[in-house]
């Protein structure tokens, strides 16, 4: 029996699905890394930073700064960072945050994010988690972890120590000359 009619019967249809057979296929077959973060307490500052808009009040957002060393447990797939924010955020600038992170290598990098609601109080540490985002658009969650606030005192309008306005640099320049970093101290990145 001669079946030619319907191998070009089912032609278009396999032109359609076999792309999105591979696709899916390549997906399935690529496990999530492992995605590691070591924060350096020293370097876990927060502040308020704003946005000029020309026909609206000025945008009030969070300015959040880290440093940590990023790392992962796939041996063969590196890793590009797109995005990193607080939980329940929006960042507005999210190519402060891009870096790549290649298999066996330990990356320090400061991540800056500029993110809307502000989800601290203003003049008090902030506790709280990153999202992480790499270029799979695949969620990681840090460890929950304290953020230094380095904005103005809220009562006096400077900073609690000289009485002066306060930056996250100023901030960040204080706490690597007045605080060594934690030895061992190690958090993890969980998937969502």
């Amino acid at each position: 029996m001669h079946w030619a009619w319907l191998e070009n019967l089912t032609k278009p249809f396999s032109s359609l699905l076999n792309p999105l057979a591979e696709r899916i296929g390549q997906r399935l077959g690529r496990r999530k890394p492992r995605l590691y973060v070591h924060f350096n307490p020293t370097q876990l500052v927060w502040g308020i930073g704003t946005q000029k808009q020309t026909r609206e009040p000025d945008l009030e957002m969070m300015h959040i700064h880290l440093t940590a060393g990023f790392n992962h447990d796939d041996d063969k797939q590196t890793l590009v960072i797109m995005d990193a924010f607080p939980e329940g955020t929006q960042n507005r600038m999210p190519a402060l945050s891009q870096f790549e992170i290649r298999p066996h290598t330990l990356v320090n990098q400061q991540v800056v994010a500029f993110v809307v609601p502000v989800v601290g109080e203003k003049g008090k540490p902030w506790t709280g988690r990153f999202i992480i985002v790499d270029q799979f658009q695949r969620r990681y969650k840090t460890q929950r972890a304290t953020y230094r606030w380095t904005g103005p005192d809220p009562d006096t309008g400077g900073n609690e120590q000289t009485g002066k306005p306060a930056s996250c640099h100023e901030s960040l320049a204080h706490a690597e000359v007045n605080h060594p970093t934690i030895a061992g101290h190690h958090e993890s990145a969980r998937p969502y």
